[in-house]
């Protein structure tokens, strides 16, 4: 018997091209990225807020090339473990296994933390004025991790059935809605795409270093939107065939990126674009909270404001099946080669999913959003037992969530630069070390834009958002960064321990299934 039969393997020919499309797509949560990151990078960039967004997409689609010329060559349950470990080596390897679980532990903390604790509050307040208990997000927290860990345990088939509703529904509600605001706004202009028609708010940029540190911190989110993206790539192991992981990635971010562009630009130019500060800076806090629903009730009325509010909630939902979904079975590709405890790589013996990595993803989850929430009230100045008891209405409860959500998508933003600086390395240093021969001077140049241009352009367009995180020095951000370079020293530490004393173990990572390799698999790489 093969060492490849020996392995634990996950059940193969499962997902098709459009279940991988829509765990790509609800990994990336556009309606959740409508309500809240879009707030979020609102905060800081005003009217420049399609632009934070237009660039993130930019930078993404550039992405795009990194994932399809390394899914061409590896195709597993590791995803981006797998792929840095074809090229880069075990200890880049190890790194990134880490660091892809971070992020996709910390935004699936801080998604629901914020819908749960803020955006609810703020949509039953504001439009059925219903006061909630501060508490309210806490079984929420638990709903929203809880429950798709529970169906991604029960197995592949339900997930991506349900996926495939949820998240094609999704894009298409939000693309559909965006389209009638800015039909029906007299604001539209393309100078929210011009960083410097905006004299009449530098001094809200000012502290942020001008109108391109605002940007900058703002694409701290726009980016930030994008974490799920790659989401089809643990599936490589479940797909019919590994093309259908290319597929995926191709089309999932072309349309996100889209819609939240698209959206992005709806909010600013329905609320009107010379108006803006009196949207972030509006008295009545549940309007700084959601300002997307707002926009969307004031056009389309208590319809348009449900509408999107569902969807989000929906949204959520999905992305916490889908995110956690994806470092469990990144967890269950380390167990297996070793790097981390085996007990991670066992496999359900009915639904053969990967349920103890799973679990343990549920509770790193929950523990993240407690515990950093509960530190957030402390420091906007609540005890754990005066959170419990108050009600939403005080400020200083939209508050600390608010900064649980900005903190915890920091760190994950943080996790997913990172991994990204590794994957552009990836395919830089393994298409140099093939030394493949290109005849003709358009080959030529195709292969040194795909493989070394756009890598670089996108490592330098998330190295901006990432710099933008750590200065000027903002909180909650700054301390979300030192907070993640901590973590990143301890992955670096643990890939070099296992270099040092277990060397025969680390050779394995990310390179225990390779379907490209296999046969029936190679043969058919190019169809």
């Amino acid at each position: 018997m093969s060492h490849q039969e020996e392995v634990p393997r996950l059940k193969k020919g499962v997902v098709d091209t459009i279940g991988a499309l829509a765990e790509e797509i609800a990994a990336m949560a556009p309606a959740c990225d409508t309500v809240a990151f879009i707030t979020a990078a609102m905060a800081y960039a005003l009217a420049l807020t399609p632009l934070a967004f237009l660039l993130a997409t930019l930078a993404m689609y550039l992405e795009v090339n990194t994932l399809y010329h390394l899914a061409k060559r590896h195709s597993s349950a590791g995803g981006y473990y797998g792929y840095v470990a074809n090229a880069l080596g075990p200890v880049p390897a190890t790194v990134v296994g880490f660091l892809y679980v971070l992020y996709q532990v910390t935004s699936t903390s801080a998604i629901p933390t914020y819908v749960g604790g803020a955006i609810l509050p703020a949509f039953l307040d504001y439009y059925f004025h219903i006061i909630l208990p501060a508490w309210i997000w806490i079984p929420l927290i638990l709903l929203f991790v809880w429950v798709p860990i529970t169906l991604a345990i029960l197995g592949i088939r339900p997930q991506i059935t349900t996926l495939k509703f949820a998240s094609l529904f999704e894009v298409s509600f939000l693309a559909i809605l965006g389209a009638i605001v800015i039909a029906k706004s007299p604001d539209n202009t393309l100078t929210v795409f011009n960083p410097f028609a905006w004299g009449q708010y530098a001094k809200y940029f000012a502290p942020y270093g001008g109108p391109s540190g605002a940007l900058g911190v703002a694409m701290v989110f726009s980016i930030t939107s994008f974490i799920g993206y790659g989401g089809s790539a643990p599936l490589g192991e479940e797909v019919k065939h590994p093309k259908h992981i290319l597929r995926a990635l191709l089309t999932g971010v072309f349309i996100v990126g889209a819609v939240l562009t698209e959206m992005a630009y709806a909010i600013t130019v329905g609320w009107g674009t010379n108006n803006l500060l009196s949207l972030v800076n509006n008295p009545n806090p549940d309007v700084t909270t959601m300002p997307g629903i707002v926009v969307m009730g004031l056009y389309l009325g208590l319809f348009g404001a449900l509408g999107l509010f569902l969807v989000a909630m929906n949204s959520a939902f999905s992305d916490a099946v889908a995110m956690q979904s994806n470092a469990g079975r990144v967890y269950f590709a380390m167990a297996r080669d070793k790097i981390i405890p085996k007990t991670f790589a066992k496999i359900h013996p009915k639904y053969i999913t990967p349920y103890i990595a799973l679990l343990f993803i549920g509770i790193a989850s929950t523990v993240g959003a407690l515990g950093t929430a509960f530190a957030m009230f402390y420091v906007n100045g609540l005890s754990p037992i005066q959170a419990l008891t108050t009600t939403t209405a005080n400020g200083n409860v939209l508050n600390a969530l608010s900064d649980t959500f900005e903190f915890l998508t920091t760190i994950a933003l943080f996790g997913m630069v990172l991994t990204h600086f590794l994957l552009n390395t990836s395919v830089i240093t393994l298409y140099s070390r093939l030394k493949e021969k290109h005849i003709g001077l358009k080959n030529t140049l195709l292969h040194t834009i795909q493989h070394y241009g756009f890598p670089a352009i996108a490592t330098g367009i998330l190295g901006y958002a990432l710099y933008a995180s750590i200065w000027p020095p903002v909180f909650p951000e700054t301390p979300a960064a030192i907070a993640s370079i901590v973590y990143l020293v301890a992955s670096i530490g643990y890939g070099i321990y296992l270099k040092l004393y277990k060397p025969n173990e680390l050779t394995k990572a990310g390179k225990s299934v390779n379907l490209w390799a296999e046969p029936g698999e190679e043969s058919n790489r190019q169809k």
